[in-house]
């Protein structure tokens, strides 16, 4: 088991950090928080709402993340419409949201979580059908485009946006050996937080990437020891760390 000498960069956003850190600290690693997003509702919500107590008229509805679930089921104040849809979910925190919150996801993207992989399980032909993709601000159109290339008709609404924290902590980051990163964002926003450090960092720690694509995005901004997580989870994460130090 690694000793606690190995420190771990967390830089999800405070409230997500939790069950990560916990899983760390079982394998004899210290984590250190350093939330790089803060998640806020948007700035407008009545389009959003307005949307979503419309939702049962759509044949999917799909929520990309578990903040898509929290910050949707906020804006109805636990009062959705009763849903006919498939309901659709990117990941199992994303499932187990919604079905927390009573809604059962029909159909959820298996491993790695990913736009790729959902549009491998969903029909090939969409013709005729209406789909809602709950969302944040920004991010990628790549399922948008490819149902609409299935025929069909796709609206999305942004529920939540991601921000720079206002505040951060102190930090020394020559106890830093690896720094988790779960989004293109996340990475820029840790920069961007850390600018007297940036250059110190990519030389010497490991960053520990979501996926193959914040990894060559990771490659791209110069950072020099890059690994890629076995699949986007938690646990995946944590595994793909574990394996590092037994090399």
């Amino acid at each position: 088991m690694p000793t606690n000498e190995n420190y771990v960069l967390v830089t999800r956003p405070s409230h997500q950090a939790t069950h990560l850190c916990s899983l760390l600290t079982a394998h004899g690693f210290q984590p250190i928080r350093f939330p790089t997003i803060d998640i806020q509702a948007v700035s407008d919500t009545s389009i959003a709402k307005g949307v979503l107590l419309h939702s049962h008229q759509y044949d999917y509805l799909i929520f990309v993340s578990a903040n898509a679930v929290s910050l949707a089921d906020t804006l109805l104040k636990k009062k959705w419409p009763l849903q006919q849809a498939n309901i659709v979910a990117i990941g199992p925190k994303t499932a187990d949201l919604l079905t927390k919150i009573g809604i059962k996801p029909s159909i959820i993207s298996t491993a790695p979580f990913s736009s790729e992989n959902l549009l491998e399980q969903l029909p090939s032909t969409l013709e005729q059908k209406k789909g809602l993709i709950i969302k944040g601000e920004g991010g990628r159109a790549l399922l948008s485009e490819q149902l609409q290339q299935r025929g069909m008709k796709v609206d999305c609404i942004d529920v939540y946006k991601r921000a720079l924290p206002s505040k951060s902590n102190d930090i020394n980051i020559e106890k830093i050996q690896y720094i988790t990163v779960t989004s293109q964002l996340a990475l820029d926003n840790l920069f961007s937080l850390l600018p007297k450090q940036t250059l110190e960092l990519k030389k010497r720690a490991t960053f520990v990437a979501f996926s193959q694509r914040i990894a060559h995005y990771a490659e791209s901004l110069g950072c020099q020891h890059i690994l890629t997580s076995q699949e986007a989870s938690d646990m995946g994460v944590v595994s793909t760390i574990v394996h590092s130090t037994k090399r």
